[in-house]
């Protein structure tokens, strides 16, 4: 199936079994909005991830690691990033690609096993384009645009702030859109609750509660790791 057709299953999803995260989904992206990303950025997105976006521009709501307040996510776990939050994600790597300590930096990126030669055993590269975030972490899961030379341009990986060992996610939008599919359709990523602040030898405590998208304690990029590691996929 093409990118849109996966993405409208997946909203079909989610609009019967994560009705607030489906409620949270923002209107479609414009033409003028994904131009202006793409001159932001300095770069084409691919057509798969410019077709997702113009059906919908991320979440009306969202959680990152500069702000939130409790926000569903689109995506298990991790929030759904619109042009603009694309762009700001991206924009505030600058600083660090550019700062004085980069080189010592860079040195700490890596790659796990299966990737080698496909990604840039780098910590940063502008070529890096944020997809989807963790929701309180700049860690992310996003297009590689500037591949190693076994790589392929549009790749999806991981990268951030702690995400300095790198993997290959899928072998392109298309095909991360494929397997978050059959991940939701599997019933490993139900609606929830996350609690805040719970502390249970305090019977005092006063721990907020919010409408979650998966299990407490899971992470989508888990999931994504386990079907990338030769060890296991294999």
């Amino acid at each position: 199936m093409d990118a849109i057709t996966l993405f409208e299953e997946y909203v079909d999803w989610l609009r019967v079994n994560v009705p607030l995260a489906f409620e949270n989904l923002a209107p479609p992206a414009s033409r003028a909005e994904i131009d202006e990303l793409e001159k932001a950025l300095g770069q084409r997105l691919p057509d798969d991830v410019k077709a997702v976006l113009a059906m919908h521009n991320g979440q009306l709501s969202t959680d990152i690691a500069t702000g939130g307040e409790g926000a569903v996510p689109c995506i298990p776990t991790l929030s759904f990033l619109s042009t603009r939050l694309i762009e700001q994600c991206w924009s505030s790597w600058i600083a660090v690609r550019e700062g004085s300590e980069i080189e010592q930096l860079q040195a700490f990126g890596a790659v796990m096993a299966g990737a080698e030669g496909r990604v840039k055993p780098l910590y940063t590269s502008a070529g890096w384009i944020p997809l989807w975030s963790d929701t309180s972490r700049s860690d992310y899961i996003g297009l590689d645009l500037d591949p190693d030379h076994a790589g392929v341009p549009g790749q999806i990986i991981n990268f951030g702030r702690d995400e300095e060992r790198h993997f290959v996610c899928a072998e392109s939008f298309t095909d991360l859109l494929s397997f978050l599919l059959d991940e939701v359709r599997s019933g490993r990523w139900p609606a929830s609750t996350v609690v805040e602040g719970e502390d249970d030898d305090d019977p005092g405590d006063e721990s907020e509660s919010y409408p979650w998208f998966g299990l407490p304690g899971e992470h989508f990029f888990n999931a994504l790791h386990a079907r990338s590691d030769p060890l296991t996929a294999g």
